[in-house]
């Protein structure tokens, strides 16, 4: 009995260090290149439904990451996404302000979470302007899922 309660618990040690530490889960690295302040959003929904006014409240109230001209931020999606199919990765900035009233660029791209195709990685960098912004693969990773472009 000692022996399974020991081997049990190092293979439950095995599995969230894994899931901690090993970059299975698909990443989007946001490379700001323009003049100004990035405030970036990020949010998963269900892909092809519209949200219920919970989950607008959530999305109008959230914080956005804000990323310094010439740093990098790197995205992620979450655990939940691996295991649940059909689910939508958006990514949205604006360059200079907070609030579109107040901003000098902008955009979005978005994201479907997949099994069957894309890529582990990708490569966002946005320059100022609205919707000015390169979107490249980055190959040579593992993930369970994969970002695919809308």
């Amino acid at each position: 009995m000692k022996k399974f309660v020991i081997f049990l618990s190092l293979y439950i040690f095995i599995i969230i260090f894994s899931a901690v530490f090993l970059p299975f889960r698909p990443t989007i690295t946001v490379k700001n290149e323009s003049s100004e302040c990035l405030y970036l959003h990020s949010d998963e929904i269900k892909h092809d439904v519209e949200p219920t006014p919970e989950e607008v409240e959530r999305i109008v109230k959230s914080k956005p990451d804000v990323v310094e001209p010439g740093a990098t931020f790197k995205l992620t999606t979450s655990f939940s996404s691996l295991m649940i199919s059909g689910i939508e990765f958006n990514v949205g900035w604006l360059t200079g302000g907070k609030y579109s009233y107040n901003a000098i660029g902008g955009g979005g791209q978005n994201f479907i979470i997949t099994s069957k195709q894309g890529e582990c990685s990708f490569s966002l960098t946005i320059r100022d302007g609205y919707n000015n912004y390169v979107l490249n693969s980055q190959k040579g990773r593992f993930c369970v899922t994969k970002l695919s472009p809308l």
